[in-house]
């Protein structure tokens, strides 16, 4: 059971966002594992160090002082349903690669791109990475394998407002690219 569902089941729903605001405002996510990184608009991310990767955990609101889990200790993306992804964009991706969006996976780089911005951040999630991720300190271990992210935009709770899609390049956060 993570800290998150700790605390969740211990208060219930009244003030459980502002409670785990409190928690991670703490001194025990000021050093490692963790480093909190400052997005703009009075929002943050903690970032917590999982097997030698940054992963993305928890969306920081200082302006209402609440706390949204984002990712989970098992590094799948609690903020992201099925309904969130358009499905039809990943048509021609390998099904092996489309497995890891099914899941909710965020094994491989999560990332929120640019920002917040009027409220909304674009985030980046990989499904694939390039085959330098597998690569060892020696350069060894480097694939043939192509990046392949999906884009989507999240409000300040995390909640997906525009669905995770792919596109061939990076989308811009200015919204250019979206339907």
């Amino acid at each position: 059971m993570s800290r998150y569902d700790d605390i969740s089941q211990s208060i219930g729903n009244v003030g459980f966002e502002r409670k785990m605001y409190d928690l991670l405002n703490s001194e025990e996510y000021r050093k490692m594992p963790y480093q909190t990184v400052d997005l703009g608009e009075e929002m943050s991310v903690i970032n917590q160090n999982i097997y030698g990767w940054w992963k993305m955990r928890y969306l920081l609101d200082h302006r209402t002082r609440c706390a949204y889990e984002f990712m989970d200790e098992s590094k799948k993306l609690v903020t992201v349903t099925d309904e969130n992804i358009a499905w039809t964009t990943l048509r021609k991706l390998p099904e092996e690669i489309v497995t890891f969006a099914k899941r909710h996976s965020g094994i491989f780089p999560t990332f929120i791109r640019g920002g917040y911005k009027d409220g909304l951040a674009m985030v980046e999630w990989q499904i694939n990475p390039d085959g330098s991720y597998y690569m060892d300190d020696d350069g060894f271990g480097m694939s043939d394998d192509e990046r392949v992210s999906l884009y989507g935009i999240i409000d300040r709770t995390g909640k997906v407002v525009h669905k995770f899609r792919y596109f061939s390049k990076m989308p811009t956060p200015d919204g250019n690219y979206w339907p």
